[in-house]
């Protein structure tokens, strides 16, 4: 089969999405002389090779990965080269879309996935199951009654992996056979929030401690998956107002909030 000539359609449209997105950039901003064409008049924005000095690469590195040739950067790479870009949410999501093929799973600003879309907040106040929305990190930014009325004293955590994880209460009165059912499925998902988000500083705290905590490091060392949702099997749980009984978890993600969770916990008692 013939190769085609030129760049493929998603290297071409990463080219030119670069080109003008360092066109706007003044090189002056970060102390960097405004560059010349061939008849020594200056043009905008930054050259390739400021971008290099910029991002600290060797010479030709950004130039390869804007023509396409160089196909996998790190996460790390994408987010300097974005700031320094200056890019917006939309941008953002459009570098990770040329690049990678697939949207962001993370905000790169990430005091804007605090924000919850009101449609998001509607929904989860609509609903009559248990239900919330977490950003990346697990901090709780929107549940409904029916979730509040789940915790004993009617009052949810304001980070809900640290509880799952780290408190007493959780792990002793509510999330039944929690070094079993719970943890074994919890920890994964940590596991792989910070392989995505190496320098997100709750995650690192997070991390910390569950290392420090003797009941959470026990099954943290039998732990080496990594997955970023919970799965649908039911796990016994006990609620504040119904029982004792069986939690089934459903995961989705609101698209105008990256990395954001909305979780749907269905709850069944052991009896009417």
């Amino acid at each position: 089969m013939p190769r085609p000539d030129g760049p493929l359609p998603r290297q071409r449209d990463l080219q030119n999405f670069l080109r003008e997105a360092r066109a706007r950039v003044d090189p002056a901003e970060h102390g960097l002389e405004r560059p010349s064409d061939r008849r020594g008049r200056q043009v905008p924005g930054l050259t390739q090779p400021q971008m290099d000095v910029l991002l600290h690469s060797r010479t030709g590195t950004y130039g390869s990965f804007e023509r396409g040739a160089k196909t996998n950067p790190s996460t790390d790479y994408l987010d300097r080269l974005a700031r320094y870009l200056k890019l917006g949410p939309q941008e953002w999501e459009s570098l990770w879309r040329h690049t990678y093929g697939h949207n962001p799973p993370y905000a790169l600003d990430p005091e804007a996935g605090l924000d919850v879309a009101p449609v998001w907040r509607r929904v989860v106040h609509e609903m009559t199951t248990m239900a919330y929305i977490s950003n990346v990190s697990w901090d709780l930014l929107e549940f409904n009654s029916a979730f509040a009325e789940m915790f004993p004293d009617g009052r949810p955590p304001s980070n809900v992996m640290r509880w799952m994880l780290l408190d007493d209460v959780a792990r002793d009165e509510v999330l039944l056979d929690w070094e079993n059912s719970w943890a074994p499925v919890i920890i994964p998902q940590l596991v792989a929030a910070r392989h995505a988000h190496p320098a997100d500083r709750t995650l690192q705290k997070l991390e910390r401690d569950v290392h420090n905590d003797p009941r959470a490091a026990r099954v943290r060392r039998k732990i080496i998956a990594a997955f970023t949702r919970p799965d649908s099997d039911d796990r016994p749980l006990r609620h504040a107002a119904l029982g004792p009984g069986r939690a089934r978890l459903g995961a989705a993600e609101p698209l105008v909030n990256p990395g954001a969770r909305l979780m749907v916990v269905e709850f069944e008692p052991d009896r009417p």
